[in-house]
């Protein structure tokens, strides 16, 4: 299931974790951004993360690693 710190996760937190590259590879890259939103879809829960470089990602708890929100 997910990590409990994913649960409690809302819109404007902080959140560093990993992800594989690419979302299939066997390869784990760093995602460090603020969380813009938090939503349900068709493949579960996900959140979209901007990196301070100004990036948008949507990241699916299912895949995400090793998280850390602050």
């Amino acid at each position: 299931m997910f990590a409990k710190s994913l649960i409690t996760l809302r819109k404007g937190d902080k959140i560093s974790c990993k992800y594989p590259k690419h979302g299939t590879r066997n390869i784990l890259k760093r995602h460090i951004g603020t969380v813009e939103r938090v939503s349900s879809g068709a493949g579960g829960l996900y959140a979209t993360v901007r990196a301070e470089a100004g990036q948008v990602r949507s990241l699916s708890f299912s895949k995400i690693i090793d998280p850390i929100v602050s």
